[in-house]
């Protein structure tokens, strides 16, 4: 188990936020915690857990990268409220048991402000054994063998929207090799009603370069801005960002 040590360096965050404030807000993250378990109690919570992947997903960071600014930056461990840095093992083994679902409660029924979402995955790398993992490839390209985590952000709160689509059966958490697009589509049409000011902007990157999410976030009343992807041949119009 590694001590927080060095010192901090962190990139900008992928919502314009101050870093402050990106901090506080992932600190004020709570999830229910199960109860406890027989023998020796867990050094990492839920909470802990989930803190570090959604710190990180807005960051845009791979796990690897994430444990790595932890070792180097304390105050980002003390910001998130962690007794020290997990090992890449605890943090692979116990991710697709975490409650993602908890994430997407709307806590105390706020109206909120939504002017701009976004789509994003972010890699769970799995250990060699896991059965259900699959080989796929993350933001940057890389092979990984595990998991991806859908999400849908609301930019202007740093909410979470994404959530369990029943009709299709897809969860935000999927094998690696599960390409982007459906899922996001599934995502954009599970959404609800709007509280607050609707959005109008919807952001993804060439993953969701597809005709069907254009038309489910036109449904919604949303313009997405996609990056292009190649192998769809030329950007039709000016929906798809270069």
């Amino acid at each position: 188990m590694d001590k927080c040590v060095g010192t901090p360096k962190p990139p900008p965050s992928l919502p314009e936020l101050p870093e402050w404030q990106l901090r506080t807000l992932i600190r004020s993250l709570q999830v229910p915690e199960p109860g406890p378990k027989p023998g020796r109690p867990r050094t990492y919570t839920h909470t802990h857990l989930l803190r570090i992947h959604v710190y990180r997903a807005f960051m845009g960071w791979s796990v690897e990268r994430m444990l790595r600014e932890l070792r180097r930056d304390p105050s980002l461990c003390r910001a998130l409220g962690l007794p020290s840095v997990p090992s890449r093992a605890t943090v692979s083994e116990r991710s697709k048991h975490l409650p993602w679902q908890a994430l997407w409660q709307r806590q105390g029924g706020e109206k909120t402000k939504r002017r701009v979402l976004a789509l994003d995955a972010t890699a769970l790398p799995a250990q060699a054994t896991d059965p259900e993992a699959r080989w796929g490839r993350d933001s940057k390209g890389q092979w990984v063998y595990g998991y991806k985590l859908h999400l849908l952000l609301d930019l202007d709160t740093g909410e979470i929207l994404a959530h369990k689509i029943a009709p299709t059966g897809l969860t935000s958490v999927t094998p690696a090799n599960r390409h982007d697009g459906p899922v996001g589509w599934a995502l954009v049409r599970g959404i609800a009603s709007w509280e607050g000011e609707k959005p109008s902007l919807l952001l993804g990157d060439s993953a969701y370069d597809a005709e069907g999410l254009f038309q489910a976030a036109e449904e919604k009343g949303l313009l997405l801005l996609s990056g292009h992807n190649r192998r769809r041949g030329k950007p039709r119009g000016r929906r798809r960002g270069e």
